[in-house]
């Protein structure tokens, strides 16, 4: 779990390559040029946007489980919950690694472990943490420097930084 999603790629980069550097990637041909995407067989995966139709919501996470491409078909992608996707055109511009993802992306769901990737910045406050931490089941780990951790827990919250100008507003 990371602050931002420049992170969160980059992260999703690193992790594609140390666990799963040597899978078959997506690809198609047109023409009779082949092109590789950025995916491989076996990568978890981020869906960005809702497909109703296919059972997908913004937020799903699944596996690659096949990357044969077939007619308009690019393979298929094994949700979470089970349910088998087949990866379209419409469904691969939706579709990132889900190695990491962003905080506000993992809003109400839980996993069973997570690493946080604490940076410094202005959106990491202590109440940020607290939320990162809380989506976690059974384990946390948090991966950065001790002097971050230290300043982001004793800092007060950001929210006392907000002016919302309400109490003029209602005066």
């Amino acid at each position: 779990m990371a602050t931002t999603k420049a992170l969160v790629s980059e992260i999703n980069k690193l992790t594609q390559q140390a666990v799963n550097p040597d899978s078959t990637s997506l690809e198609f041909e047109i023409n009779g040029d082949k092109f590789f995407l950025p995916f491989r067989m076996n990568d978890a995966v981020l869906f960005t946007q809702n497909h109703y139709d296919k059972g997908i919501q913004n937020g799903s996470l699944g596996t690659l489980t096949n990357v044969k491409p077939s007619g308009d078909s690019y393979g298929e992608v094994t949700l979470d919950t089970g349910e088998k996707v087949e990866i379209t055109q419409s469904v691969l511009d939706c579709m990132e690694l889900g190695y990491a993802i962003t905080l506000h992306k993992a809003q109400g769901s839980q996993f069973p472990r997570i690493i946080i990737a604490l940076q410094k910045g202005r959106i990491v406050d202590r109440a940020w943490l607290y939320t990162a931490i809380t989506r976690a089941e059974s384990e946390i780990h948090i991966v950065g420097s001790s002097d971050d951790m230290r300043q982001i827990t004793e800092a007060p919250g950001h929210s006392h930084k907000r002016n919302s100008y309400l109490k003029e507003l209602l005066s």
